[in-house]
């Protein structure tokens, strides 16, 4: 069992490494790396996506049971890093909102879709593709609202529906839905497209680790590193134990739980960043947290695997 993990770890750390070195040694450049990640974004993802949703009964994505145990697990969380940053004089009410909001936003399309895939296969990438449908929409309503209110100026329609309108032209949830009408419609994919598809979704993980380790090099630690710490602590700890706590005590399976945990173990999205950058508020606290946590998920994400398929 050990080595057989091993066995799927390793191209996950080789790969990021590679990712690192290549911008390191000036092989990959900046207009490079954002070359590789819109390859990833607008193409090799929804590729993938497209192709284990299609081949899947709706009834499989439109999960009540993960929804509950995952965002219900989110919203424990996210109670208890606001009440312990209440505890830091230095952190206002529209900090402490972002500051939570990205503690539990996970980066489940460029980290989560190739970890997940290489760990539990397609099986985990159907409950991953459960979160990912509603991920944007059940996370950043109620934040912008919430923000909304710590603000007199502009009501909080004008900058909810900027926010989901962004997400509803992402091409990742855009090949979701086509996957479930196809899917939901039985209509027959033809042979050239799983093909084609096929072919990014074999592409797909060894491209977006290579961006995560790319876009780690030339990166710092910037802001109250004990504020963003509370952060970090709440996503790459506490989340992974609710879910598993939640999940375990309703007697969800084990082919289930496992990848929805590592999913809330993983570091969080550019989103996180985007929220704080929209609103000019703890956007150093929100970058240093994004930057400890995809460094520590290096390490806690191999241990989660570990005691999950123990």
């Amino acid at each position: 069992m050990l080595l057989s993990l091993v066995d799927r770890l390793a191209p996950i750390f080789l790969l990021i490494a590679v990712g690192y070195l290549l911008v390191r040694r000036g092989i990959l450049t900046p207009g490079g790396l954002d070359g590789l990640t819109k390859l990833a974004f607008w193409v090799l993802i929804p590729g993938t996506m497209f192709l284990t949703v299609s081949s899947i009964h709706v009834g499989e994505v439109l999960n009540l049971e993960v929804w509950g145990v995952y965002f219900g697990s989110i919203a424990v969380t996210a109670l208890v890093i606001y009440a312990v940053l209440m505890l830091r004089p230095e952190t206002g009410r529209a900090e402490r909102i972002v500051l939570a909001f990205g503690a539990v936003y996970s980066n489940l399309a460029i980290v989560g879709i190739p970890v997940i895939a290489i760990l539990f296969g397609d099986r985990g990438l159907v409950v991953l593709t459960a979160l990912i449908t509603i991920h944007a929409a059940a996370l950043i309503t109620p934040t912008v609202m919430l923000m909304e209110g710590t603000r007199r100026a502009d009501g909080p329609r004008r900058s909810l529906l900027g926010a989901l309108g962004n997400q509803l032209a992402n091409p990742i949830l855009l090949s979701i839905v086509v996957g479930l009408v196809v899917s939901g419609t039985g209509l027959p994919v033809p042979g050239w497209l799983q093909a084609f598809t096929g072919m990014l979704k074999a592409a797909m993980p060894a491209i977006a680790l290579i961006i995560i380790g790319a876009g780690l090099h030339g990166q710092e630690i910037r802001g109250n590193v004990a504020t963003s710490a509370v952060g970090v602590a709440g996503k790459m700890v506490l989340l992974p134990l609710v879910v598993f706590g939640v999940g375990s005590a309703l007697g969800m399976t084990r082919e289930v739980l496992a990848p929805l945990v590592v999913a809330a173990g993983l570091p969080p999205g550019i989103n996180a960043v985007m929220m704080a950058a929209a609103y000019r508020t703890a956007i150093d606290r929100t970058s240093t947290m994004m930057l400890a946590s995809t460094i520590l998920s290096l390490v806690t994400i191999p241990l989660l695997a570990l005691f999950l398929t123990a």
